[in-house]
């Protein structure tokens, strides 16, 4: 009956253009949660979570434990809202995080993940046509160190995944004291400058392991649609000792 019903739905989607297939272990999320359960991660901080969409394939993957997403477009937070809502473990704040507790102004993308704090540099808009900016919005931006006392996670092992953009290395420098607490982190990290002011993948990944971590899992990321350049790929950092 199952796969009567699967080849019936394939009838009407393939002509048009997509086709069901199952979830596949490969994916990241699964890559991710795999390492969660190694390391008993209980509670994931998603930095940088537009509307939800690494927490949503985390769930899938099958991760039961807390998550708490910030995200500071109004857009994205109102789509993050409602996709969390039904979710009792699953919280959700509408600022950034960042070097210091501000005010500043964000680039708002076309392609809302796109969307950053700094400017876009020409190879982006080049490797990722439609991105290009299209209007700025007044964003509130908090160091996860001011913060991190007020989730009431201190008793959890907690693995927090930054995806913001270029940002990455301002969203550590506000979370100096709080590292120390941290269990695992996953960063995404560019291979060639995609934002200006954004430090690439060597300077990050050394200054995370200066603090006690080391480097467990690459997984591919964004690519150059003409030259196959592999221009951002996820690092997973865990503690040494752990």
């Amino acid at each position: 009956m199952k796969d009567h019903l699967l080849r019936l739905i394939r009838i009407i989607l393939n002509p048009i253009g997509y086709d069901i297939v199952k979830y596949k272990k490969t994916h990241p999320s699964h890559i991710v949660l795999n390492h969660l359960k190694v390391y008993d991660i209980k509670t994931v901080l998603d930095i940088g979570a537009n509307e939800g969409q690494y927490s949503i394939n985390l769930r899938k993957a099958g991760f039961r434990g807390r998550i708490i997403s910030f995200e500071p477009l109004n857009a994205a937070f109102q789509s993050l809202l409602m996709n969390s809502a039904a979710d009792k473990n699953w919280q959700v704040y509408n600022f950034a995080l960042g070097d210091k507790d501000s005010i500043s102004s964000i680039h708002v993308s076309s392609h809302s993940p796109s969307s950053s704090i700094l400017p876009m540099t020409r190879l982006h808009t080049e490797a990722a046509p439609g991105s290009e900016y299209v209007k700025e919005e007044t964003i509130e931006i908090k160091k996860l160190d001011s913060i991190y006392s007020t989730l009431e996670v201190e008793d959890d092992r907690v693995f927090i995944k930054v995806d913001t953009q270029g940002y990455e290395k301002k969203v550590l420098d506000g979370a100096i004291s709080t590292l120390p607490r941290i269990n695992g982190i996953q960063l995404e990290l560019s291979a060639s400058l995609l934002y200006e002011g954004e430090e690439t993948y060597y300077t990050i990944c050394r200054f995370i392991e200066e603090r006690g971590f080391h480097l467990v899992q690459v997984i591919p990321g964004f690519t150059h649609k003409m030259t196959n350049e592999m221009l951002q790929f996820d690092a997973l950092f865990f503690r040494k000792d752990q």
